[in-house]
């Protein structure tokens, strides 16, 4: 049996690297009650998650709980920047370089993207240099598709056609693919020309914690949320990606509803900019996680969308999804996939993207809706959430691909 297990991500964090849990570290705790041993290799600076881990020299190896190898990082303030196109080739420059003699020799090595660099470590390097290792592919972000659809990159940028080919080189050599997107396997049929790979969907998941863990929402928070109105939540991040200003619109001249966003991102000015007019939607900025499902808990309707892209209908695996599903809410997605848990859990409705008037049609309906019938969509996706998407489930799934 596979016991050794090196999982690569540049943006992957733990609690003991800042403070909060990650779906790697969440996977990799399961992995060693289930007998595995685990190594973590990531960047010493990610965007998101938030972190920088000061060391001296180019590597550290760390972690009391798992195994974490570090790899020194630069830092970068703009996501979409040169910056960090830099940071991805310094991490796979410096991953051929790792004190390999200090770790467990891997029978098993998971890269998940993004970045998807590393695949050139795996396929020309740690598979000669480990005989029989298994190449696991983790797929979060299909690139480079996403930096054609959301960055409005052409097809023929040199650096795209690259990482066209790092991508095509990963499904080739890959002796299972995995992705948190229900569909991806039919893009990467599409990518290879072919049905002959190996294909699991692992959707991103949650992790349940004990009941002192979750706290709840200071009073400046809570005062501000009003009770005299119809309160649909979001939380998350505010990214171009997220398509946020489409339920804004629907919502502003809506007296009766009540708007509450808590998040931050890059498109963060612009919406506060598009909503300043109007009282009844009401920014907070982030807070600790363990104060989030208070947050949640406090809204009649949780709300989430993306962008109208062909990205989109291969599948949604947002960790908010997850969130709002424990927090026993019903939920409202705003997206162009047909395969999403909403529908799967029963837990509520998925209208298309981008679209204002559908918004504002399901608001009045789910307004309308009793509350004996909210709380029975909401229970429906916390129950589906505890049957199947909890990370000792999921790691079960993952370990089959071993």
């Amino acid at each position: 049996m596979s016991k050794n297990i090196w999982l690569i991500n540049q943006y992957l964090c733990t609690p003991e690297l800042n403070g909060d849990g990650h779906r790697h570290s969440f996977l990799a705790e399961e992995f060693i009650k289930n007998g595995y041993d685990v190594t973590l290799i990531t960047s010493s600076f990610s965007h998101v998650p938030k972190r920088e881990n000061k060391f001296k020299g180019l590597f550290k190896i760390t972690g009391s709980n798992i195994r974490t190898l570090l790899i020194k990082g630069n830092i970068y303030k703009e996501t979409q920047g040169v910056a960090r196109i830099l940071s991805w080739l310094l991490f796979c420059f410096l991953l051929f370089f790792i004190p390999t003699k200090k770790l467990p020799k891997p029978d098993v090595i998971i890269v998940s993207s993004n970045s998807l660099l590393p695949i050139l470590n795996v396929v020309f390097f740690f598979k000669r240099k480990f005989k029989g290792v298994k190449f696991i592919l983790e797929i979060r972000d299909v690139w480079p598709l996403s930096l054609i659809e959301l960055g409005s990159f052409s097809t023929k940028n040199i650096f795209i056609r690259f990482l066209a080919w790092v991508e095509k080189l990963g499904y080739k050599h890959a002796d299972h693919i995995v992705s948190l997107l229900i569909d991806v396997d039919k893009h990467v049929e599409k990518i290879l020309k072919s049905k002959d790979f190996n294909y699991t969907w692992i959707s991103n998941g949650y992790q349940i914690e004990d009941e002192s863990y979750y706290q709840p929402l200071p009073e400046r928070i809570k005062n501000k949320i009003p009770k005299d109105k119809f309160v649909v939540g979001y939380a998350g991040s505010l990214g171009i990606a997220n398509a946020m200003e489409f339920v804004i619109d629907a919502v502003k001249d809506n007296p009766d509803v009540c708007l509450c966003i808590l998040g931050n991102g890059n498109e963060a000015l612009n919406l506060r900019q598009l909503a300043k007019d109007h009282n009844n939607i009401i920014f907070f900025d982030r807070i600790p996680k363990n104060q989030v499902n208070s947050f949640l808990k406090e809204c009649d309707l949780l709300y989430f969308a993306s962008r109208n892209l062909k990205l989109y209908e291969l599948g949604i695996s947002a960790n908010k999804t997850f969130d709002y599903m424990y927090a026993e809410r019903p939920i409202l997605l705003s997206a162009p996939t047909k395969n999403n848990i909403v529908d799967i859990a029963n837990c509520g409705k998925v209208i298309p993207a981008e679209s204002i008037d559908d918004i504002r049609k399901s608001l009045v309906e789910f307004k309308k809706h009793s509350v004996r019938k909210r709380k029975e969509l909401g229970n429906n996706g916390k129950e589906y959430l505890l049957k199947y998407f909890t990370y000792d489930k999921l790691a079960k799934i993952f370990i089959k691909t071993f």
